[in-house]
């Protein structure tokens, strides 16, 4: 058989007799990828704007406790404290909390007190897209609670198993989800407004192929998990790439979806503040926003 074309439809109906299939190339290594001097660009960018944060692993059902670190489930209010309402009078949702004396030390954040994050039952989750500052939620900063006070407990109202207008579903607004912390190191993405400032003209360049890959294999071996510090994550753009935004550099908590909540279709929610304010212990100016694919 001196006929190219022969010879491959001769080798191709073999395999298909033996039930072989023409094998496909293995994907690059990230090792493989760093090869390229754009990919370690960035790798080495990344390095040098790492920042310490804390994963929150699920771990079951939360504790009915004054403390602990969850998504939603029972929240402490002080002896005769109404719960949070928006400014028509409605009830908010008890979205989560933070225990940080049950947490690995994370420099510039507190070493005990508890954040409580509460969020507007609305057709946005209480966001303001325009101005992340301006939506309708409420973060309330309890540096002790040994006062006066009981736990209590949101209510579902939803008709298909999810609470009107609320990221959390049935049972985590009735149980709660314990959430498990460790102390890591955390990159910026390529979604992140920083790289769009350091590594414009990388970006615009034919390596952008590579650096994407690379990425996506981070992803691949380090998943978004639910974060306090490090950096924020997106699945659209950046919201601070706004000059108004773009010192707003600290994470009070980033939650994603999964079992237990769902942003929109599969997305992620946040609040954050100026490292500035954090540092004062200064609550009072919090940006809070979500995205979905």
């Amino acid at each position: 058989m001196k006929n190219p074309l022969v010879r491959l439809a001769f080798g191709a109906a073999i395999m298909s007799l033996f039930g072989c299939a023409p094998a496909t190339p293995a994907e690059p290594t990230m090792l493989e990828l760093l090869r390229d001097p754009a990919v370690a660009e960035f790798a080495a960018w990344q390095k040098g704007h790492s920042l310490p944060a804390i994963d929150l692993e699920p771990a079951g059902p939360a504790p009915a406790t004054v403390g602990g670190t969850r998504i939603g489930g029972p929240v402490w209010l002080a002896a005769g404290e109404a719960w949070p309402a928006d400014g028509e009078g409605r009830p908010m949702s008890f979205l989560a909390q933070v225990d940080f004396a049950e947490m690995p030390p994370l420099p510039d954040y507190p070493e005990s007190g508890v954040l409580q994050f509460f969020i507007a039952r609305d057709n946005l989750y209480g966001a303001n897209f325009e101005k992340p500052e301006a939506g309708k939620f409420r973060v309330i900063w309890r540096e002790k609670m040994d006062g006066a006070g009981k736990l209590h407990r949101g209510t579902p109202r939803g008709d298909r198993g999810i609470d009107d207008y609320s990221p959390l579903n049935d049972s985590t607004v009735r149980q709660g989800v314990a959430l498990k912390p460790k102390r890591v190191e955390q990159f910026p993405s390529t979604d992140s407004w920083l790289a769009e400032r350091d590594l414009k003209k990388l970006f615009e360049s034919d390596k952008i192929n590579g650096i994407h890959d690379f990425a996506d294999k981070q992803y691949e071996l380090t998943p978004q998990r639910h974060h306090v510090g490090g950096h924020p994550g997106f699945t659209q753009s950046d919201w601070r790439a706004t000059p108004a935004y773009q010192d707003v550099d600290r994470v009070l908590i980033n939650l994603w979806s999964d079992d237990h909540l769902m942003w929109g279709d599969m997305g992620q929610g946040q609040f954050m503040i100026r490292r500035e304010d954090l540092l004062k212990r200064d609550f009072s100016k919090i940006f809070y926003q979500w995205d979905c694919y």
